[in-house]
C-alpha cells in the first residue's frame, strides 16, 4: 500500500503595509534680488494689482464680538481677555519670511491706490490699521494723479527676518519704486492661528 503525502502549505503570513511619509515641499517663492541661488529667476514677488489672498490652513478663531467697523477702536479697548486675539506659536503659522514680502507688497500697493485699505483689515491691529487708513486719505490726492498707464509701480525686492521669540517675527523689507528705493520694517505676531503686523515702519 502506497502512502501518498500531499505537500506542506505554506504559513500566510500577516499582510504588512507601508505608513504613508511626507515628502518637503519645495519652493515655489521667486527669488529676491540679493539671492543667488542657481536656476532660479530673480522677479518680482508679485506682477500688478493682484487679490490679497495671504490665509493658510487655520483653526477655528476664538468667538469674537461683533461690532460695525469705523474707526477701528484701539487694543487697550479691549473688555474681556476672553475674546482678545490669542497667541499662535510659530510652528502653526506659515512662513515669515514669504509672507512679510506679500503684506508689504500689498501695503504698499494700497498707498499707491491699486488697492483698497480694508484689504489689510484682517492682517493688522487696530493701531497699524488706523496708520494706514491715515496715510491712504493723505496721500489719496497724489495717488490719483499718478495713476496713468505704463506707470512704474512699487515692488519688493528683498526681505531679512529675524525671529526674536516664538510667535513673532520682524522683517526689514527692502522696495523699489521706479529708480527710488525706500526701507519698511514691519513687526509680526501670530494670533488667531494667522501672523498680523503690530508694528510698522516707512522709511
Amino acid at each position: 500500500m502506497t502512502v501518498t503525502q500531499s505537500p506542506a502549505r505554506p504559513r500566510r503570513r500577516g499582510t504588512v503595509r507601508q505608513l504613508p511619509h511626507r515628502l518637503p515641499t519645495p519652493a515655489t517663492e521667486p527669488a529676491y534680488d540679493d539671492e543667488t541661488r542657481v536656476g532660479r529667476r530673480s522677479e518680482p514677488l508679485t506682477h500688478g494689482s493682484l487679490a490679497l489672498d495671504l490665509s493658510v490652513t487655520e483653526r477655528a478663531p476664538a468667538a469674537r464680538h461683533l461690532s460695525v467697523v469705523c474707526g477701528r477702536k484701539t487694543d487697550s479697548d479691549s473688555e474681556d481677555p476672553f475674546f482678545a486675539p490669542q497667541q499662535t506659536p510659530r510652528v502653526a503659522l506659515p512662513d515669515p519670511r514669504s509672507w512679510s514680502g506679500r503684506f508689504v507688497q500689498a501695503l504698499v500697493e494700497v498707498l499707491a491706490g491699486d488697492r483698497p485699505v480694508a484689504q489689510l483689515l484682517r492682517w493688522t491691529n487696530d493701531r497699524v490699521y488706523n496708520d494706514v487708513l491715515a496715510r491712504v486719505h493723505t496721500l489719496a490726492p497724489a495717488a490719483g494723479a499718478s495713476q496713468r498707464p505704463g506707470r512704474d509701480r512699487a515692488m519688493v525686492r528683498s526681505v531679512h527676518v529675524c525671529e526674536p521669540r516664538d510667535g513673532v517675527a520682524e522683517a526689514a523689507v527692502h522696495v523699489r519704486h521706479g529708480g527710488r528705493s525706500r526701507a519698511v520694517a514691519v513687526r509680526l505676531e501670530g494670533l488667531d492661528g494667522r501672523w498680523r503686523c503690530t508694528a510698522l515702519q516707512l522709511g
